[in-house]
């Protein structure tokens, strides 16, 4: 039994619990390594590909993950978007990513993310209890129901409803950082979360090895072994020392930072 398991998610999953969490891990790991790779494979300075690598990947890793516990019950939620939300021991998890600040997940949807149409739809079909989004409404006035795409609605309609557990992770340039998960869900508009469970923080399954041990008997060359190649030093003439011409350098090209990603998910 993993001790890192919080108790909610215990509660919630059973014996089960420290699979899900684990496979929860997992799928960011993934989508950490399929962001990198197009970022490397890219060689843009600009962060559009990368972005949507990470975009989609969370969801479809975590959907990879989820299904390969062979957890009975275990449903898809789609939604007519790149939006496939596992629906396991009655709990639809949702990924989302953060800005890395050095902060806990604060009880406000990420800034740097899109509060679109589909993710308050996630949210409503996964509240625990019936919700007008209107603070202090006029007596007599009518106020439309949050209107729900049909794969939703069914869902919102379940009894007991599903409830939404949150997975807020961080990453940026260099990989994945952090991540917390907890039952969490949407108050207003404008993106406040009400967190119905501790925010907990999401490690390695005990066991992982957190870096690669390099094998010095290894027959394979490295990329940085063998000599150092001779490269001729090209001095500036006796006449360029005569007129003193400075000798001739390359500058740096400047870029920009690679921060240009998509705001949704």
């Amino acid at each position: 039994m993993d001790s890192s398991v919080p108790q909610w998610a215990r509660d919630q999953y059973g014996d089960d619990a420290d699979a899900i969490r684990a496979a929860v891990w997992w799928a960011l790991e993934d989508t950490q390594e399929a962001t990198l790779d197009v970022r490397a494979a890219a060689r843009s300075k600009y962060g559009f590909a990368p972005g949507g690598a990470r975009m989609t990947n969370q969801f479809e890793r975590l959907v990879e993950r989820i299904l390969d516990l062979g957890v009975e019950g275990t449903e898809i939620v789609k939604t007519g978007t790149w939006y496939k939300l596992p629906l396991v021991h009655n709990t639809v998890l949702f990924p989302v990513c953060a800005e890395v600040d050095g902060t806990e997940p604060a009880s406000h949807w990420p800034r740097n993310r899109d509060l679109s149409g589909v993710v308050k739809e996630i949210f409503a079909a996964t509240s625990p209890s019936e919700k007008l989004w209107v603070a202090d409404p006029l007596p007599d006035l009518a106020v439309p129901e949050q209107v729900l795409r049909p794969s939703l609605a069914e869902l919102a309609g379940r009894d007991p409803r599903p409830q939404l557990v949150l997975v807020v992770y961080e990453m940026d340039r260099s990989g994945l950082k952090r991540a917390w998960w907890g039952k969490a869900e949407l108050l207003d508009e404008t993106g406040t979360l009400g967190w119905m469970t501790e925010r907990s923080l999401i490690t390695a399954p005990e066991g992982t090895p957190l870096f690669a041990v390099l094998d010095l008997n290894a027959d394979d060359e490295r990329f940085d072994s063998g000599d150092l190649p001779e490269v001729p030093m090209t001095g500036r003439s006796d006449e360029e020392r005569k007129l003193g011409t400075p000798p001739t350098t390359e500058a740096a090209e400047e870029t920009e930072d690679d921060s240009a990603e998509s705001d949704e998910g």
